[in-house]
């Protein structure tokens, strides 16, 4: 069979449909033997893509260089069509008038087959969401860094150090979905009709349009939410995921709180949002906080690992603002406030290429006292 005589028939091919799909995953020489299989000049290919992104189908991403190379290697010549105006007035509407008449056959018969291909090409789009909605992108922030992510719908993400999100490339109708794993400042498009479900390791926040932040790093001990503006609620999720218990409904300058080994949610009133989310312009604030959850934070911002030779060196409290301070800068800030002493010991190569990661090792100064 001969698809360059049946062009309707082509369409409606449900292996051509797939190809045309699946095309930019093919390699150089799946693409020519598609090419030769269905006898297509270049034209024609781009015509057919053409009407079956039109009916809604994943594009293809090629390249004019790309197109040319499979049909000058295969030795098909590229359809032209050359357009010689007529000097008679007359002989021009008898023209139309035949291009007119021709045109009309197969422009019925495509209708009529569209009509009667409505439920099957309904069907395969539906597969096509389907399987669109289980493919994820994901955006991440390296370590000592950050990241900001604008997703299909206009919202922006911010991501903190060593984090992630994941989100599908096609929304399910009822709602847009965002996995995150360690910390993120959101920024959500509103869309009363379509809420973000934001999942994490534990919880799940419900926004309908708002700004808020999360800190769900794993190796913390809570997960974290603080609302700025607008409205969300969080919930509880259990181990495959599904949310359990009842909604938490937050209001602005509220934070929420998931105590991972309790399993408890706690939601208070808090008086200095910086704290939450100053990160975002590099500004890390903590107030009367612990040493060592302080050193905890510090290690994901500039990828260290602090080793208290005294674990009551952890119990200090501290008030400080850092803003893209190296490392070195605040340990002397520590030293001078506290009565403690650092050093340092320098990432090395390991035997398998990889590196370790910088140590620094704080003692107790004996010779002073916390003032």
């Amino acid at each position: 069979m001969s698809y360059r005589k049946d062009f309707d028939k082509l369409l409606a091919d449900e292996k051509f449909q797939n190809a045309i799909i699946d095309f930019d995953s093919f390699d150089r020489e799946e693409k020519e033997a598609f090419i030769k299989q269905f006898s297509l000049t270049k034209d024609e290919f781009v015509k057919a893509r053409t009407i079956l992104n039109g009916l809604n189908f994943k594009g293809i991403d090629f390249s004019d260089e790309e197109l040319n190379y499979f049909w000058e290697k295969l030795g098909i010549e590229e359809s032209k069509i050359t357009l010689r105006p007529k000097p008679q007035h007359r002989k021009i509407i008898r023209w139309v008038s035949k291009v007119a008449a021709i045109l009309f056959i197969p422009l019925l018969i495509t209708s009529i087959w569209l009509f009667d291909k409505t439920n099957e090409l309904q069907s395969f789009k539906n597969d096509e969401v389907d399987r669109l909605t289980g493919i994820y992108n994901t955006v991440s922030a390296p370590v000592g860094g950050r990241t900001k992510a604008v997703l299909p719908d206009g919202s922006e993400i911010w991501l903190n150090s060593g984090s992630s999100i994941q989100y599908p490339i096609l929304n399910k109708p009822s709602c847009r979905e965002v996995k995150l794993t360690g910390e993120g400042f959101f920024k959500v498009a509103k869309d009363k009709d379509k809420p973000m479900l934001v999942t994490t390791s534990g919880m799940q926040v419900k926004v309908y349009g708002t700004t808020f932040n999360i800190n769900a790093y794993e190796d913390n001990q809570d997960i974290e939410t603080v609302l700025i503006e607008g409205s969300i609620s969080i919930q509880k999720l259990d181990g495959q995921g599904n949310p359990k218990d009842v909604e938490y409904e937050m209001a602005p300058g509220e934070a929420g709180k998931l105590n991972r080994q309790k399993n408890t949610i706690a939601i208070a009133k808090t008086n200095n949002l910086e704290i939450y989310t100053g990160w975002v312009n590099g500004r890390y604030v903590f107030k009367n906080a612990q040493l060592k959850n302080i050193l905890k934070r510090l290690e994901k911002i500039h990828n260290v690992q602090f080793v208290l030779e005294d674990e009551t060196i952890g119990e200090y409290y501290f008030d400080a603002t850092f803003e893209d301070q190296n490392i070195d800068r605040i340990m002397e800030i520590f030293s001078v406030s506290l009565p403690i002493k650092w050093r340092s010991v320098h990432a090395k190569q390991n035997d398998d290429q990889t590196f370790s990661i910088r140590k620094i090792i704080i003692s107790k100064d004996k010779t002073r006292k916390l003032l």
